[in-house]
């Protein structure tokens, strides 16, 4: 048994991803050697109002770019075009998972940010536009503005749409009291601020209980959140997969 399985072997790690999309992030952690337990706290659901998308995948020809960032973004996206995407349309993701699933969709990606956030995306985009482009930006309902603003202030015209809402599914707080009640909280994992914020929302004695989270992030946005509710102790992966967060939690143990 490699060092790895030794570290992680009998310690229980809670996935909180999406149901539909738990199951490389748990595959990982139980080749690990990690007892692996579901907390899905994310239900994707179409947009309240679903118009704007579909007028935006209706008119995605005239864009010069379109900028996802998430899966789910592309997911909710790419299948309304009303045929292939067109070519003259480039495309930036903001990082690997959310390139793969684009290209999975037969989607040519052109920028892919390797920091996974609204500064690392623009930041990547800057060399690759003269400052009147027309950007797409099929998003979260609840999306900060951040990457609307670094945009602009490049002189782009931005628009954003909701592609996707998200919620906590039903079961979520039995789930958390099946898990969590008279026990340690421990190794949890997070890949998104819902998630964070969601979990947070789970407990009504949340200031005593914080400190028994060991909380992995996927990223630097996700850990921001985490901090912001108080959370000491957390291990960020260098990059949004699988792989990274395991590699962030052994090096933490």
């Amino acid at each position: 048994m490699n060092e790895t399985n030794e570290l992680l072997k009998g310690r229980r790690v809670v996935v909180t991803r999406a149901a539909h999309q738990a199951g490389e992030l748990a595959a990982a952690f139980a080749a690990a050697g990690a007892d692996v337990e579901l907390l899905p706290l994310l239900e994707v659901l179409p947009p309240a109002d679903p118009e704007p998308l579909a007028e935006a995948a209706a008119t995605g020809g005239s864009y010069d770019w379109v900028v996802f960032t998430s899966a789910n973004a592309v997911e909710a996206f790419v299948p309304l075009l009303p045929e292939a995407f067109p070519e003259s349309v480039a495309v930036a993701a903001v990082g690997a998972a959310t390139a793969q699933a684009a290209r999975s969709l037969g989607v040519e990606v052109h920028v892919v940010a390797s920091r996974s956030d609204a500064r690392g995306l623009v930041r990547e985009l800057a060399p690759h536009l003269l400052g009147d482009e027309r950007m797409l930006l099929p998003r979260a309902e609840d999306a900060r503005e951040d990457l609307v603003v670094g945009l602009e202030a490049l002189g782009c015209a931005v628009k954003a749409v909701s592609a996707y809402r998200k919620r906590l599914p039903d079961g979520a707080a039995a789930r958390a009291r099946e898990l969590f009640e008279g026990r340690e909280i421990g190794w949890v994992t997070f890949t998104s601020p819902s998630a964070v914020r969601h979990f947070v929302g789970l407990f009504d004695d949340w200031k005593r209980r914080r400190r028994e989270l060991a909380a992995a992030s996927i990223g630097a946005v996700t850990s921001r959140e985490l901090r912001r509710h108080r959370v000491r102790r957390i291990a960020e992966a260098r990059e949004p997969s699988p792989e990274a967060m395991v590699r962030a939690v052994v090096a933490a143990l």
